[in-house]
């Protein structure tokens, strides 16, 4: 049958009309029509990726875009996926599902749920703090760590590691202070005046305890409290130099203590010369009636006639009882002392 007449002139099957190589009965068909008969074709659809190459990756050699998402198969990084083309970042996840575009993130970690991967978002745990100043970026409960002891101050007894807890420590976040015992801010340490009471540290002898200054005595009781300062024996209400433990009378009242007046009585007499040191009236022993009464203590005025009452001196002063206001020179006088001969 010649040609003109035969309806499949190649006798391949493939009716003329429909047969795009009608002399050439090895092919038929060319699905990119370039010219390449698909039997012979290396890339049937012409998609730019081998028939070898689509069959590896599952798609179909006859369709440039298997997964009809608009983008070619050899251009689209997920041909099976109609949802997804692109992977900016390269980390295999599709830019539709891919919680942070831009940074890869192949395990689209997303701590606090907000949909962004934390490769991308700037306070992983959302709670109010940039990583960049969050000690702890993927602990939302916790933020601060002030003694980097791997522990938050939520949760941390003792925030700055000073072995102080916190609810004993005036200063929980300075590791350099943990008392400010006068409360005016600052800590003892670098306080000047712990107490406030006005007194230097140094020149305290009680710098926590503002009621205190001074303990002159150094028995370690200020001297606001010790009823004995100079620590002589003799309560200050009864000593004439409280603070000085060498003295505690002065019978002239000459601002001199006894024990350092040469003149106790200032009777002009010097005491070595006076037989009565601490009588102003008297300064020899003149007893005209012989009753042991010095001169001017005599209740008989010395009447040689009258010898009156025998000359008592308890302590041994050099003064009579009935003149001496602390018969046994105990520091009490004798009209508040219960037992004043002993």
């Amino acid at each position: 049958m010649g040609d003109n007449s035969d309806e499949d002139i190649d006798g391949d099957g493939v009716n003329n009309d429909d047969d795009r190589f009608p002399y050439d009965p090895l092919e038929s068909r060319d699905q990119d029509r370039d010219g390449i008969g698909d039997n012979s074709d290396d890339d049937i659809d012409g998609d730019g990726l081998s028939n070898l190459r689509e069959f590896a990756i599952g798609t179909d050699p006859y369709d440039i875009d298997t997964d009809d998402d608009g983008a070619l198969d050899n251009k689209d990084l997920f041909p099976l996926d109609p949802n997804e083309r692109f992977d900016l970042d390269g980390d295999g996840i599709g830019d539709q599902s891919d919680n942070c575009q831009v940074i890869s993130n192949p395990s689209q970690t997303d701590t606090d749920g907000d949909s962004i991967g934390d490769a991308c978002d700037r306070d992983d745990d959302n709670d109010g703090v940039p990583d960049s100043e969050d000690a702890f970026p993927l602990d939302p409960t916790e933020t601060i760590d002030t003694d980097a002891d791997n522990i938050g101050n939520n949760s941390d007894d003792d925030d700055d590691g000073d072995g102080v807890s916190d609810g004993d420590d005036a200063f929980p976040l300075d590791p350099e202070e943990f008392n400010d015992t006068d409360g005016d801010g600052v800590g003892d340490n670098a306080d000047n005046d712990r107490d406030g009471d006005g007194i230097d540290n140094s020149d305290d002898a009680f710098p926590l305890n503002n009621s205190e200054t001074d303990d002159s005595d150094g028995d370690g009781i200020g001297d606001n409290a010790d009823t004995d300062d100079d620590g002589d024996g003799v309560s200050d209400d009864d000593d004439a130099f409280p603070l000085d433990p060498n003295e505690n009378r002065d019978t002239d009242g000459d601002g001199i203590g006894n024990n350092a007046d040469t003149d106790d009585d200032n009777d002009g007499v010097p005491d070595s010369e006076d037989d009565f040191p601490l009588d102003p009236n008297a300064s020899e022993a003149s007893d005209a009636d012989d009753d042991g009464w010095p001169s001017g203590q005599d209740p008989d005025d010395n009447d040689a006639s009258n010898p009156g009452t025998p000359f008592i001196d308890t302590d041994g002063d050099g003064e009579g009882d009935q003149a001496d206001t602390d018969d046994d020179n105990d520091g009490v006088r004798d009209d508040d002392d219960a037992f004043p001969l002993d």
